[in-house]
Parts: structure tokens; sequence; C-alpha cells
């Protein structure tokens, strides 16, 4: 009997997100002739040696989960089984554990300076003798003893862990702690709940509603990852209802309300200038472009996730970005010349796909009951489909089964990462808004017990109604030096809501003649003098820092 061996090259394109071929524990080989290893060895370098200043590197390890394609090139032995993003790895296989920390010594290795363990609380496992499903910490902490040695130098990397058990729970917002990693391993940091949580600040009220993790990062949050914006929170804000109660203070249109939210002034200003714990800014929540959830890596998912991500349109593009000639080009190639006549397709979509628990078959005969010149409203089972036929109506549609489907969902989901990329919108970034990030992050590395938490004489308080929520508060350096006067910083933010006076000498009992303006958001026109800094108006997403004029 004859055997046809069929060779296919390689395709990864990145620096080594390469889970599902983890069956050779060395850098990913399929790249090795790409010569992707000595580049990103070439990059760290030139961070390391940046001309401003070194710039440190941390490595995303994403070892919980593996694509889909992992099936094709490992032993079943290898998974525990299918999860949302594609199968679980069998951390309690002592091969895979040993090939999976080979794999991180030797990534870290190309000159890294921490890691960042992605989603802790998936790892998981049955343990017989107690009876209950466990973390895992004793191979998560291992993660963070692996050792760095490069030409004899030898460290352990800074770590950060991504943590929120007892996610996915029922009330995992409620419950969540992440401090189980922190306390476990002393120096390192986990993301706190601010960064890590489904954030919506869109929403009217929503800094009202957090004020009670507000005060847990303000009050035990020095070793806390924290912030607003990431790649996750971001992209939960394309979700929100479109009827839900948004703070149209943030903008005029969905897309401008959700990009003022997560790179908002006010929150910045209170995170960066005032909050223990160590701030994250998101690039594309900084320079306010779109982003959301695409995975292009295999089609079995792939018409479920768009159908999932149809708010993307709606939070993120504007009309005038769609008509862009470098956007949505395989898309507009289908037919879909505009943004409206996509967001019809893509919702009629989404409530065939609810309608047919995800079954690709049933929802392009669906299709075809609805679409093109063979449709019959008799039996067309999503009147928003039958909307759609029109003589208008792109070929495409007209004619749809299950590849078409895929077609259509890897045409969206190409479409959409390439609208999502930075480099399309450096010309657009607002240099004033450009300059306050820049003078906040100084501002704070100019201070660097602003990471402690806070203490003794420290205050930290809220004016909240039914109008509005006010976030304000005083801090003073805890370890000043000896004859030098101690660095302090005082900090108003209008979190969100009407208009308000502010009087930071009633409200802190202060002398306002000792205190100067330090930073301002962008916008807000403040005087200099004892009278000016008195009473002020403060409207939405605006604040102000102020500093002594004897220790700073």
């Amino acid at each position: 009997t004859g055997l046809t061996v069929t060779l296919r090259q390689p395709n990864t394109q990145n620096w080594g997100y390469d889970v599902p071929i983890l069956g050779s524990a060395a850098t990913n080989p399929s790249v090795l002739g790409s010569l992707r290893p000595d580049e990103i060895v070439e990059f760290i370098a030139t961070l390391h040696t940046f001309s401003a200043g070194p710039i440190q590197l941390i490595y995303d390890l994403v070892y919980g989960h593996a694509d889909n394609q992992g099936i094709e090139l490992l032993t079943q032995q290898f998974f525990k089984g299918p999860n949302m993003y594609g199968q679980d790895l069998n951390h309690q296989l002592p091969q895979v554990r040993a090939i999976l920390l080979e794999m991180q010594r030797r990534k870290i290795n190309t000159g890294a300076d921490g890691i960042r363990v992605d989603g802790g609380q998936d790892f998981r496992f049955f343990n017989p003798l107690s009876g209950r499903v466990e973390q895992d910490d004793v191979y998560l902490l291992a993660m963070s003893d692996v050792v760095q040695d490069i030409q004899g130098y030898r460290r352990r990397m800074f770590t950060i862990f991504e943590d929120g058990r007892p996610w996915p729970e029922a009330g995992w917002e409620e419950k969540s702690t992440y401090r189980e990693l922190i306390e476990a391993k002393p120096g390192s940091f986990q993301w706190g709940p601010l960064i890590f949580a489904h954030n919506t600040p869109t929403l009217k009220g929503f800094w009202d509603r957090k004020w009670r993790r507000v005060c847990e990062v303000i009050f035990q949050g020095d070793h806390w990852i924290t912030g607003c914006g990431n790649h996750d929170t971001v992209r939960r804000g394309n979700q929100i209802d479109l009827d839900a109660d948004i703070n149209w203070n943030l903008g005029k249109t969905l897309p401008e309300a959700l990009n003022r939210a997560y790179n908002n002034s006010a929150t910045l200003l209170w995170v960066h200038g005032f909050s223990p714990g160590l701030p994250m800014d998101f690039l594309n929540a900084s320079l306010e472009t779109p982003w959301g959830f695409f995975r292009n890596t295999d089609d079995r998912y792939g018409v479920k996730v768009v159908s999932e991500e149809v708010g993307f349109l709606d939070w993120e593009i504007e009309p005038e970005l769609y008509q862009a000639p470098h956007a949505f080009r395989q898309l507009k190639s289908l037919g879909f010349e505009t943004l409206d006549q996509l967001k019809d397709f893509a919702n009629a979509l989404r409530e065939a796909m609810v309608e047919t628990d995800y079954n690709l078959e049933q929802v392009a005969q669906i299709c075809q009951h609805c679409l093109g010149e063979g449709a019959d409203s008799t039996v067309c089972e999503v009147p928003a489909l039958e909307e759609l036929n029109q003589p208008s109506l792109p070929r495409f549609l007209a004619t749809l089964d299950v590849p078409k489907l895929k077609q259509f969902a890897m045409a969206f989901m190409e479409d959409g990462h390439d609208i999502c990329n930075v480099s399309h919108y450096f010309d657009q970034a607002s240099p004033d808004r450009s300059y306050f990030g820049q003078a906040l992050r100084q501002f704070r590395r100019d201070r660097p017990w602003l990471r402690e938490n806070l203490i003794g004489r420290d205050r930290f308080n809220r004016i909240s109604d039914d109008e509005r929520t006010i976030f304000y508060g005083y801090r003073i350096q805890p370890h000043a030096a000896d004859h030098t006067p101690p660095q302090e910083v005082v900090m108003v933010a209008h979190m969100g809501g009407a208009p308000m006076m502010v009087n930071l000498g009633d409200w802190l009992q202060l002398d306002m003649a000792a205190w100067r303006v330090a930073l301002t958001t962008p916008g807000l026109a403040l005087g200099s003098q004892p009278d000016d800094l008195r009473s002020f108006e403060l409207r939405d997403s605006q604040g102000v820092l102020l500093v002594n004029t004897a220790g700073n």
C-alpha cells in the first residue's frame, strides 16, 4: 500500500505565538528560515539602548490554551479538552509541564525583562484526593521561577499574573480578590480589579458603581496593575446594548463616547498621578483607534465570533472611516459598499446564528430562504434577512452557502484586524492629549513613592449624587530625605455627570497659597494664583493635579 505525504509550508507570521506547535520546545522552527528569532533579539537590543532611555520588554505568556490547529500536530495527551478559545492544555502531564517551562526559558533568553502570565484562573485541575477542582498555583509560581541566563548573567523575571479567579463562576466580579498570587509570590504583580474586570465606562454612573473596587486599588493596590483600558476591556465596550444609559458627555456618537471613555483624561489623571500600583496604558485606547476581537487562525468558530462582534461596527467605526480607501477592502469587494449595508447583514446574521444555536448549515438554509431570487417569504425564519432582499442586494448575499459564510467571516476579521492597526492613525493623534499623557507619565516617574498604598495622613474621597461623581484626595511622600520637605500631591477628577464647583481648601483643609498647579487635563484653563485655586468649575472628564510649593 502506498503512502502519500503532503508537505505544507508553515505560514506563521509573528515572533513566536507558537503554542499550537509546542511539540518542539525550541523557538518556533517554522520561523527559523525567516530570521524572525534574530529579528526579535535585534528589536530587544534596540529597545534596551534606546536614545531617550532604555525601554523594557515584557513577554505575554499564553500557555493556558492552544489554537485548534494544535490538534493536527500534537498527540491527544497534550489536551484536556475544548474551551472557548480552542483547546485547554493538559498541564498535569509532566511532559507538557516540562516542555512549556523549557519553551519559556528559551524565549526569555532572547533578552526579555519580564513576563505576564495570561489567564492564570484557567490553570485548574481535578484533585482526586480532595474531590475538588483546584487552581494549579504550583505551576503558575514555577513559571515565575524560570531563570533567565544570558552569557552567565542570571535573574528571575519580573512577573505579572493575570488571574481573576473564580472567573467565570457566577458573581466573579464581586468575589474576585486579585491577591492570591501576589501573596504567594511577594514581589510579583497581579492585574487588579479595574484592569481585569469587564469595564464599561461609557455608561452613566460607572465610576460611582465601581467605588468599592476603586478604594481597594487606593488602599491595597501597590502590587496591582491598574488602569481602565486594555485589549479585553475595550472590546467589552463594543458589547454594550445600544439602548443602554450612555454618558453622552463623552461624545456625540458611539465611537466618540467609547474612545473618550477608555482614554479619559480624568481617569488617567487619578490612575497615573495619584493611585498606587503600576499603571498600564493601551496603545489603541491612547490613540483612540478601533479595537475588537478577531481570530483568523481557523474557520471553525469564525462565523460565530463575527456574529458576536457585530457591536464593533456600532461602537468603533464611523461611516467616514468605512469609506476611506484603505478600509474594509475585502468586505467592499464582496459588495458591502456602505457601513449601514454591512451592519444590516451582520445583525441579521447574528439573529440567525442564535436562532439555530450556531449551526452553519441551518444558517445557510435560512439565508437561502430569505435572500436572492429564490427567496420565499412564507418560509423565511428571520425577518431581518428578508428586509435585506432588495434590488441593491449584493450578489454575494444572494447565493450564500456555508463556504461563503466562512468567506464573509474571514473578510470581516481580516478587515477588522487591519482597521485596528495604529499605523493608520498616527497623523490624527491629538497633540494636546499626547503631551498630557507624556507629562502625566513623567509626573509619576518623578514621584516613585506614588506606587505605595495610601497611609497615615493620606486621604481619598468622593462626592457623589444623582448628577455627578467627583474623586479627590491628598498624598504625602512617606519617606522624605532628612532636612528635605516631603513632596505632597492633591488630585481632583470629575468622573462623570454635571459640572461642579470645586473647593479643595474646604474639602481637604488646605492653605491654597501653599499649592501650585502641576498638571491639568486638556482644555481646562486654570490660573495659578491662590484665588484661582480656591474655587473653580470642573466638567465631565476634567481634573487637576496640585503640588506643594515647598517639596516639589
